[in-house]
């Protein structure tokens, strides 16, 4: 198989999904020990990020930071909340972790050609970034809209790239790739999860006060047990709604969750029409779809997937 790869030029497409995105190191480790030979890579969205340091021959450190990523680790790239107008960060710390992990921030220092993929977002077409400031190029693929403020370049206002070329095969085409190996995490569940179904049967609407015990009366020999028994039941009926209202209510996805996952299902349904006009040689599909796109704490199991199905598929 070796030899037969080595007569080709083979050129890398690796798709979008966030966290799912480290799926993309399991396919590059099953791929070296298939001893292929990857001559270009474009990447969208997390696979642009993961393609630059493919690019820039730096994909062990991605790797080390991967395998050693806890909640700590992750606060140095993503807890940076600036609530501007166009969105939850500007994505500043980012940039400037992963400039000092990628080691490289232009282009041209790049080892193996690479492309990044963008979207304009005020006239929706595709932007290839080939040029100029690398990390400004990752951000701008990045760029979830409502959780990361679009990144402005030149006269272009650009948001991730996802939303026109998920798994960006024709970019690697252009390129000038003739044998394509696409990595597709789009596909599968949204990794989001769904409200929890009400427990309760009360209705929904707000409880009454609560009644005061009613007063007894001499002739009524056990009135105030029962008075306070019906006083007791009252609580217990209110704390059981309260407890279900609380339970709903968290149940509930967030704004950030509903923003992402908006997103992904869009692009799960572009890259399958994309797939059929424009199929890769060899489609690698990780089962990656119970891996939220925000858990990036999860970068070992996507790994372990993104590996599997590399075997699989190369097989």
């Amino acid at each position: 198989m070796s030899r037969f790869w080595k007569r080709k030029r083979v050129g890398l497409a690796l798709g979008s999904g966030g966290a799912r995105g480290w799926a993309h190191l399991g396919v590059l480790q099953a791929l070296r020990e298939k001893d292929i030979q990857v001559d270009l890579v474009a990447g969208t969205s997390m696979g642009a990020v993961v393609g630059a340091f493919v690019a820039a021959r730096r994909e062990d450190a991605l790797r080390e930071l991967a395998e050693s990523l806890d909640w700590r680790r992750l606060r140095q790239f993503f807890w940076e909340i600036s609530l501007s107008r166009s969105g939850l960060t500007d994505g500043r710390r980012l940039l400037e972790e992963t400039g000092k992990l990628l080691g490289v921030r232009d282009f041209r220092e790049l080892a193996l050609p690479f492309r990044a993929v963008a979207t304009d977002l005020y006239g929706g077409g595709e932007v290839v970034l080939s040029s100029g400031n690398l990390l400004q190029a990752l951000r701008a693929s990045i760029s979830i809209p409502g959780l990361f403020s679009p990144v402005v370049l030149g006269r272009r206002t650009l948001v991730d790239g996802g939303l026109v070329n998920p798994v960006p095969v024709s970019v690697a085409r252009d390129m000038g790739a003739q044998m394509v190996i696409a990595v597709d995490i789009v596909q599968g569940p949204a990794g989001v999860a769904k409200p929890a179904p009400r427990r309760t049967s009360e209705p929904s609407a707000p409880a009454p006060m609560l009644a005061a015990p009613a007063p007894a009366h001499d002739e009524e020999g056990d009135g105030a047990l029962n008075a306070l028994e019906r006083f007791l039941l009252d609580i217990e009926k209110k704390a059981r709604r309260v407890k279900a209202s609380v339970a709903e209510a968290v149940s509930r996805p967030a704004v950030v969750d509903i923003l992402v996952q908006s997103v992904r299902i869009a692009e799960s349904r572009i890259a399958l029409a994309r797939r059929q006009l424009e199929p890769p040689d060899i489609l690698i599909e990780p089962k990656v779809g119970n891996i939220g796109v925000l858990e990036f704490q999860r970068a070992q199991e996507a790994m372990a997937a993104g590996y599997a199905a590399a075997r699989q598929a190369l097989a």
